[in-house]
């Protein structure tokens, strides 16, 4: 939505006050007047966040007045908001053919054009675009964003990291941490794709380097803990699966499954289990309670219930859950009633994950969400104010 409002606004301001008075002056003055409130009731609707008639608007100001660029740059960006990415695209690229086109407009027009091949999953094409923009705007803090977001999803990480970096060193005082934090999910790519490449020492120094510029992130995390677990690293590696999970509680039943397999192959499943209990006695995510009451309840099945009751009530997965584990705690010569078997017998579903950034549903678990947002998976049930999704204190 910032990109929207930042290119309306230049439609409707950026010529300013000088535009304003030009059609005052030269125009009639009813026409001008009614020009000015059309663009004025624009900015109210993306205000209220009423984006289907703001379009409609654009669509009425576009047609009456065609060669103005920065409305159909709008309207472009608005057409990839409501998934209408081939449309945005062709729009960006009529505006881009224009040999006149202001610069600051033609910045807007390829950073616009990169994200509209970004969400069709287009990288190259989209890090070309960008990478255009950022050699007519060298120090465009936004189109630097969408350059290291884009090189993050083409798997550039250290061109990624660079990009962030510069980032960092450009963007204001309040945003320089998400400079770092980004940064800091670049360069744990390049671990990890230093520990593909087979140079363990090479991923150890940079995952360090990471967690430095993103000590809470649990992508970060996990890449140490496959790192850790590479090198035989055997209690760090422990330790940066439990950090792992409960910095990415939505991630936890992939984290601790993957956790596990590690430690059948290292024999280290009790000491596994020491931390999965640390961590259930605080959970309150109810995804990451399911998925440590899970491993938990061979071991303790009584504190692995008080857990899931802690969080039943807003957890299909974890009621279900707790019923099953109390039907296998129950006297064997006490049969259940039907209800009890037949709601035991039914499948648990996994949560349904969204963006915490831009609420987009995720369809499985990934750290990274399509808008660019890392670390930001959360299961809908734990999006209640009063839980968190953080169970280390």
């Amino acid at each position: 939505m910032s990109e929207v409002l930042a290119i309306v606004a230049a439609a409707l301001a950026g010529g300013g006050i000088g535009v304003a008075l030009a059609w005052w002056r030269l125009a009639p003055r009813r026409e001008a007047i009614e020009r000015l409130a059309r663009r004025g009731h624009v900015v109210h609707e993306l205000a209220e966040g009423d984006v289907e008639n703001v379009a409609e608007e654009l669509e009425k100001i576009a047609e009456a007045e065609p060669n103005d660029a920065s409305v159909f740059l709008a309207l472009a960006a608005l057409d990839r908001r409501r998934g209408r990415v081939e449309r945005a695209k062709a729009l960006h690229r009529t505006v881009l053919a224009s040999a006149d086109l202001p610069p600051e407009l033609r910045v807007a027009g390829l950073v616009g054009l990169g994200r509209d091949l970004l969400a069709q999953g287009n990288e190259q094409a989209a890090v070309g675009a960008l990478t255009r923009a950022i050699s007519l705007a060298p120090r465009s803090v936004a189109t630097l964003e969408s350059l290291a977001q884009a090189l993050e999803q083409a798997g550039a990480w250290e061109r990624a990291a660079a990009a962030w970096e510069r980032h960092e060193k450009l963007a204001p005082a309040r945003r320089r941490r998400q400079s770092r934090i980004g940064r800091g999910h670049a360069v744990a790519g390049q671990a990890l794709a230093a520990l593909h490449e087979g140079d363990p020492r090479k991923a150890r120094k940079l995952v360090d380097r990471a967690l430095e510029l993103a000590p809470d992130s649990g992508h970060v995390w996990t890449a140490r803990a496959r790192i850790d677990a590479a090198a035989g690293e055997r209690e760090p590696a422990l330790e940066a699966w439990q950090r792992a999970w409960e910095l990415a509680p939505a991630g936890a039943h992939a984290l601790t499954a993957e956790a596990w397999s590690w430690a059948v192959e290292e024999g280290a499943q009790e000491e596994l289990l020491e931390r999965m209990q640390a961590s259930l006695r605080t959970a309150s995510a109810s995804s990451l309670v399911v998925a440590l009451a899970e491993r938990v309840a061979r071991r303790e099945p009584e504190q692995a219930a008080v857990a899931l009751e802690r969080v039943a009530s807003r957890s299909p997965a974890a009621a279900l859950g707790l019923i099953r584990l109390r039907l296998a705690q129950g006297p064997r010569d006490s049969a259940p009633g039907v209800s009890v078997r037949d709601a035991a017998m039914k499948d648990i579903m996994p949560p349904t994950l969204v963006c915490r950034q831009c609420a987009a549903p995720m369809v499985r678990f990934g750290f990274r969400c399509g808008c660019g947002a890392w670390d930001s998976a959360v299961a809908v049930e734990d999006l209640s104010p009063r839980n968190s999704n953080r169970s280390r204190a």
